[in-house]
């Protein structure tokens, strides 16, 4: 037996996330206007942590596929104005980026016995 949810509380929901919207919205225009480096790693850290829920293992590929490369996208992004602001955060970034790809290569997590 399934249970549907009541029109109210659709529209309660619905506000709930436009409301939550909006606020994010408000946070990011406010960090944008001390310094446009400000909201754009807001913004950036926002798609990552995004990626990270959306593409939790349990689920169907084409949900984990879509978090990876929204979680990429906003690294891609958080890279590049690490590059601007300081070249040598820059270079930490991709090298985060490189030793997180060669542990997760190296993970023994899934394989048979030997």
């Amino acid at each position: 037996m399934t249970t549907q949810r009541t029109p109210r509380a659709l529209a309660r929901e619905a506000a709930g996330l436009f409301i939550t919207a909006l606020g994010a919205l408000g946070v990011l225009a406010a960090l944008g206007t001390l310094h446009w480096a400000a909201g754009l790693i807001a913004a950036m850290s926002g798609l990552i942590t995004t990626g990270l829920l959306v593409g939790s293992p349990p689920g169907p590929l084409w949900k984990r596929a879509a978090g990876f490369g929204t979680a990429l996208i906003g690294y891609g992004g958080l890279t590049a104005a690490a590059f601007v602001l300081c070249p040598p955060f820059g270079w930490l970034g991709i090298s985060l980026a490189v030793a997180g790809a060669g542990l997760l290569l190296s993970s023994v997590e899934g394989e048979g016995p030997a």
